[in-house]
């Protein structure tokens, strides 16, 4: 088997509609002896196989993907696909690891920190599980509605592009928790306090407290399953939550950095600039950072 030229997908290639958070293509069946070209991106991917088998290649390895596995790569990571059996179909996913939903963040999964790690070489580009028969058409059905409505010019489109992904998410992970060595977040306690205080102020004294760890301790739990700081963490989750809430028409940017948890309007301005991604600041964000 021959492996084609490298190639690197670019955001702008695949996100025009900068109002989209995410993007779906769709793979079909080829000759059983072609190959799709080693190739990396600069955006992230959700890979769900949803009928026949191909060969996925990554790094050294080479697996065989049936219906209903799914995985995830990141940016940089190189990968391609060979070997398709006739009636293969793949949906890729395309999305920002940097910009997750605010439920997603608060997610009781191990599957979250798969999708948006800290840092994007920390999770490798293996099958994370594989959902039934019945789950899959669930699925199918919600990436064919983000491919209609990414096609739309109406409003509200990128809230509902949002909500279909986020109830791709929890149909993923409640079939797959069970894979894991736990499925239980050894910090879901500490993110389940940030989020139901996202508003107030929060010291890592008070985390501490509700944890019953110490700072240290605290602090190396978190970056194990975040690859973040306690404090970083919910700075990530004040963001998600504020760019939700920005969505919303008629509100103002001191609304909702009162009900995020920032100090006031410039604070949370100055924050989102310096958090965005990329992709996010050739997007007009003249309503938001003036």
């Amino acid at each position: 088997m021959s492996i084609k030229h490298h190639e690197q997908l670019k955001d702008l290639s695949y996100f025009k509609n900068r109002q989209i958070p995410c993007v779906v293509r769709e793979m079909h069946d080829a000759p059983s002896n072609s190959v799709i070209a080693m190739h990396d991106h600069e955006f992230s991917e959700l890979v769900i196989v949803a009928s026949g088998s191909l060969n996925h290649i990554h790094a050294d390895r080479t697996d065989r993907l049936f219906a209903g596995d799914f995985f995830v790569i990141h940016p940089r990571e190189r990968h391609g696909y060979a070997e398709f059996a006739p009636g293969t179909t793949v949906f890729n996913l395309l999305y920002h690891n940097s910009d997750p939903p605010f439920e997603l963040l608060s997610a009781d999964s191990p599957l979250t920190s798969a999708l948006f790690p800290a840092k994007s070489n920390n999770v490798k580009a293996n099958t994370i599980g594989r959902i039934s028969r019945r789950n899959l058409a669930n699925v199918t059905t919600l990436i064919n509605a983000i491919q209609k409505e990414g096609k739309s010019t109406r409003s509200y489109s990128k809230r509902i592009c949002n909500s279909l992904f986020t109830a791709i998410f929890f149909l993923l992970a409640r079939e797959t928790d069970h894979l894991h060595a736990s499925s239980i977040n050894p910090i879901q306690k500490e993110i389940d306090f940030m989020a139901q205080n996202i508003k107030n102020k929060i010291t890592l004294s008070d985390i501490c407290a509700i944890s019953g760890r110490s700072v240290c301790t605290l602090s190396r739990a978190f970056k194990e399953a975040t690859g973040r700081s306690p404090i970083d963490y919910l700075i990530s989750m004040r963001i998600a939550k504020a760019k939700c809430l920005l969505n919303k028409a008629g509100i103002t940017m001191e609304k909702v950095a009162l009900e995020t948890g920032f100090c006031n309007a410039s604070h949370l301005s100055t924050t989102l600039r310096k958090h965005a991604s990329p992709c996010h600041r050739l997007q007009s964000h003249d309503r938001f950072l003036k």
